[in-house]
C-alpha cells in the first residue's frame, strides 16, 4: 500500500501515542524528517510525496525504535543544546534544556581576566564546548571516567571548532585526581537517588547510562565528594557551579556550608521555577 508523507505521519503519530510517547506528532515529524533527510518544513510542503519502499521500511524501523521508547536523540544521533547540535549515543546523557541555566550562571560569573575552567563529568561535552565557544580566551579541561563518553565529547568539540582549546582528561572525578587549578569548576553530576532510578521514564532508564544518573542513596554522593576536593583546585574567588535535582537545594547548600572556604552560596531557579543550579565562591586569602 502506498503511503505519502502525511498519511505516514498520521500512522506514526497513532503508533507512538498508543505506546505512551508524550509528544507523538513532534517525534513522528523529527523521525521522518531524519529518515528522508528533509527538514520538518519540507515534510509540510511535500506532504503528498509518496514514500518509496526503502524509505517506508527504514521509517517504520525508526518508528518502532521510538515505540519501544528509545529516545529520539539516539534515533537521529544528535540533540540541540544552546542552539547547537551535539552528537549523542547510549554512552552519554541526552542534553536537557534546563542545563542551559548552568551555562547562563557560569557566564554571569566570568571575571574580566582569561578563565581556566574545569568541567567535571563532561559526558557529551556540552558544558566544555559551549564555554569554549562562548568565551574565546578561556581554557577548558573536560574530565570523564568513561573513554567512550570522552570520544563523543571530542567529536562535539571538533564539530564546533573548539577542540584545540579543550583538554580531555580520562579520570575518576570522585578520586580528586584533577590536574591544575581553576577559576571555575562546573559539574552536572549524577543526582538521582538510587531507588528512584526504576521510577524514571523508560527513555532514560533503559537507554541512558545509569552511572551518569545514579547519585547514591540520597542522590548526594557526588556533591559530598566534589565539594571538599574542589576547594583545593579553585583559585581564590573562583566559582564552583553545580546542577542539582529540584528538591536538593537545601541539602547541597548544607554540604557547602560545612566548608568555611565557600561563600556567596546562591540557588538559581530554572524557567519553570524549580531550583536547578547552585553556585558558591571560594573566599579570597586576602579576605
Amino acid at each position: 500500500m502506498d503511503a505519502n508523507i502525511n498519511s505516514f505521519l498520521n500512522w506514526s503519530q497513532n503508533q507512538l501515542a498508543q505506546a505512551g510517547v508524550l509528544s507523538p506528532r513532534l517525534d513522528s515529524e523529527i523521525i521522518l524528517a531524519h529518515t528522508l533527510k528533509l527538514s520538518r518544513t519540507d515534510l509540510r510542503t511535500q506532504s503528498e510525496r509518496v514514500l518509496n519502499e526503502s524509505e517506508k521500511n527504514l521509517a517504520k524501523i525508526n518508528v518502532e525504535r521510538r515505540r519501544k521508547r528509545e529516545p529520539v536523540s539516539q534515533i537521529v544521533g544528535h540533540q540541540e543544546f544552546w542552539s547547537l547540535e551535539f552528537v549523542v549515543d547510549r554512552n552519554v546523557l541526552t542534553p536537557r534544556p534546563e542545563t542551559e541555566i548552568l551555562i547562563e550562571t557560569a557566564m554571569n560569573c566570568l571575571s574580566p581576566f582569561p578563565s581556566n575552567i574545569l568541567d567535571l563529568g563532561t559526558g557529551s561535552g556540552i558544558l566544555a564546548v559551549v564555554m569554549a565557544k562562548e568565551v574565546p580566551d578561556c581554557k577548558v579541561s573536560a574530565l570523564d571516567v568513561d573513554p567512550k563518553a570522552l570520544n563523543i565529547a571530542k567529536e562535539n568539540a571538533v564539530r564546533h571548532g573548539v577542540a584545540d582549546r579543550i583538554e580531555f582528561i580520562c579520570a575518576d572525578l570522585r578520586k580528586g585526581n584533577w590536574p591544575g587549578v581553576y577559576s571555575m569548576i562546573l559539574s552536572n553530576p549524577p543526582y538521582i537517588p538510587s531507588a528512584d532510578i526504576q521510577k524514571i521514564m523508560p527513555e532514560v532508564q533503559n537507554y541512558e547510562p545509569v552511572k551518569a544518573l545514579d547519585g547514591g542513596l540520597e542522590g548526594l554522593d557526588f556533591y559530598r565528594d566534589i565539594i571538599p576536593m574542589a576547594s583545593d583546585r579553585l583559585e581564590d574567588s573562583g566559582y564552583l557551579i553545580f546542577e542539582i535535582g529540584h528538591t536538593q537545594a537545601s541539602e547541597v547548600t548544607t554540604i557547602l556550608d560545612n566548608f568555611s572556604c565557600y561563600q556567596n552560596v546562591e540557588v538559581i531557579q530554572d524557567y519553570s521555577g524549580y531550583d536547578r543550579v547552585i553556585k558558591a565562591q571560594k573566599e579570597s586569602s586576602n579576605g
